[in-house]
């Protein structure tokens, strides 16, 4: 059976699709490429993620997995919305049960269904209420 790796750096992400692909094969090919890549500059590193710095654990980072990754998506914009699954051919359409179109941020910002009192600044300083949210969203 054929595995698929996906190697995410700072600066970019590759996918391997192999049906030889292993975890030695994925941790091989990111050294690799961390290797082969300059480091980013400070400028690059700001517009990575704004304000943060990346080799500070950010806040949430000792949350569990599921919510994490959730949390991460959010930072992003990059999570199953409507916008991204239209974006990666998922779905014909983009539009959230509200009726307008679904964004990451407009999960968390605008909608009435699922927003988020205090908006995408209280979810990245992942107070209580954001945990809380991050827990009823993400089941």
């Amino acid at each position: 059976m054929g595995h698929c790796l996906v190697l995410a750096t700072r600066t970019q992400i590759s996918v391997c699709k192999s049906p030889f692909a292993s975890a030695g094969t994925a941790v091989s090919l990111f050294r690799a490429k961390m290797v082969q890549q300059r480091p980013l500059l400070p400028r690059e590193v700001e517009t990575w993620l704004p304000g943060c710095d990346p080799t500070i654990r950010q806040p949430g980072f000792d949350l569990p997995q599921q919510q994490w990754s959730l949390l991460n998506r959010f930072r992003t914009e990059q999570g199953h919305c409507g916008a991204c699954r239209r974006k990666w051919r998922l779905t014909d359409t983009d539009l959230c049960p509200c009726g307008e179109n679904q964004t990451m941020s407009h999960i968390v910002e605008s909608c009435p269904l699922t927003k988020l009192n205090g908006s995408l600044s209280q979810l990245h300083s992942v107070d209580e209420d954001a945990v809380s949210w991050l827990t009823s969203y993400g089941s």
